[in-house]
């Protein structure tokens, strides 16, 4: 797996100021392990590359980008539309067979809650636009809660430490210093 980052950091406060990230990522250890050892045929004449892919991501502050999310694949595309940050739109786009052939296409809208949708004494106002988003992550971490789990079946611990090692890899590269650090 590599993570290579390249940006601006503000050389007075040391915070990321933009960013480009360009990740590459093999399959997991396990489906390497056992294509190694020779235990089981492969199911296909192609590459075996699933679970691997690249990635190419671009954040920053000094700019203002069109905000989307686009994983392109095997079978065809997914956009999470702007702004990523609390999308209300996911679209797919199926991949048909052969070149320039019109696929599926699949649009899911997830509307912000309204101010109907709040309790009568709640008067809680948001800074930033779409931050009402949260209360769907709210009541997810509640539902965990109150039927005992400790992690989320959509995004396990597991996964969260693999994130926070890459975000701290490309903080590491940029020379992002640490709150309060010098």
């Amino acid at each position: 797996d590599v993570v290579k980052a390249v940006g601006q950091v503000d050389d007075l406060t040391g915070v990321d100021l933009q960013t480009n990230v360009l990740l590459s990522f093999t399959s997991s250890a396990h489906e390497a392990q056992s294509d190694l050892e020779g235990d089981e045929p492969p199911k296909s004449k192609g590459p075996n590359t699933a679970g691997a892919g690249v990635a190419s991501l671009h954040f920053g502050l000094l700019s203002e980008s069109p905000e989307e999310t686009i994983v392109v694949g095997t079978k065809g595309r997914l956009k999470i539309c702007s702004p990523a940050h609390c999308p209300t739109k996911l679209i797919i786009e199926v991949k048909a067979k052969g070149r320039s052939q019109k696929g599926q296409h699949l649009e899911y809208n997830y509307p912000l809650p309204s101010e109907e949708d709040r309790d009568a004494d709640d008067q809680r106002t948001y800074n930033n636009p779409g931050s009402e988003g949260f209360a769907y992550e709210a009541a997810a971490v509640a539902r965990c809660i109150a039927s005992g789990k400790t992690e989320t079946p959509q995004f396990t611990l597991d996964e969260t430490i693999i994130n926070a090692k890459v975000i701290d890899e490309i903080k590491s590269q940029l020379g992002v210093r640490p709150i309060g650090g010098r």
